[in-house]
Order: C-alpha cells, then sequence, then structure tokens
C-alpha cells in the first residue's frame, strides 16, 4: 500500500519542512524527495517486499537552523508484507532522535 514518512522536529514543535530524504531500495534504485510544508513525504506508493534504507538528511536541516549534531540518519528495514501501508517517521532533536513504524 505504500511507504511514507514524517520529520518532527521537536524544537520548533512542527515538521522538518524541506528536509532531503533518499530511499535506497533492495533493486539498487535511489529515490530523493524533500519533506512538504508539514514534514511530510510520499516514498512509494507501492511497497514491494524486500529491504530498504531510508536516509534521513538531518544535518543539512538542522545546521540551517544553526543548531545540530547528526548528519545522515540511516534507517534501514524490511518489507515483508506488500498489502500493508508501511510508515516510517523520525522524531528529531539537535541531539537525539527516536524512529518507529507507524500505521
Amino acid at each position: 500500500m505504500g511507504l511514507t514518512t514524517h520529520v518532527l522536529d521537536t524544537v520548533r514543535g512542527g515538521g522538518a519542512i524541506g528536509m532531503q530524504v533518499d530511499l535506497l531500495s533492495h533493486d539498487g534504485s535511489r529515490l530523493s524527495i524533500l519533506l512538504d510544508e508539514s514534514g511530510r513525504g510520499v516514498l512509494l506508493a507501492d511497497c514491494p517486499e524486500g529491504e530498504y534504507e531510508i536516509l534521513f538528511h538531518a544535518g543539512r536541516y538542522l545546521r540551517e537552523q544553526k543548531r545540530g549534531f547528526y548528519d545522515v540518519i540511516p534507517v534501514r528495514f524490511y518489507v515483508e508484507d506488500a498489502t500493508q501501508k508501511y510508515h516510517i517517521p523520525l522524531v528529531l532533536s539537535p541531539f537525539g532522535y527516536s524512529t518507529y513504524r507507524g500505521g
């Protein structure tokens, strides 16, 4: 059903507008998007089974905010059921982050 993401900037109290997010696919393809005005993005409309890696370019985003420690935050995961929706959010602060599989 697809793969989406959302980055919440806990200092700003809102989405990480304009952050670059890359998706590396098990077939070797790479997709790059910029998060929208709410810090959200659609990476794939359909998400076939296989291994994936999302690269959140937090360093560039945080440097624009004149704060931060992290550069690129990788999140690797496996899609087992292509009929399900996969939502991978990132909760970001200058010196910490958390991620999980959302619905």
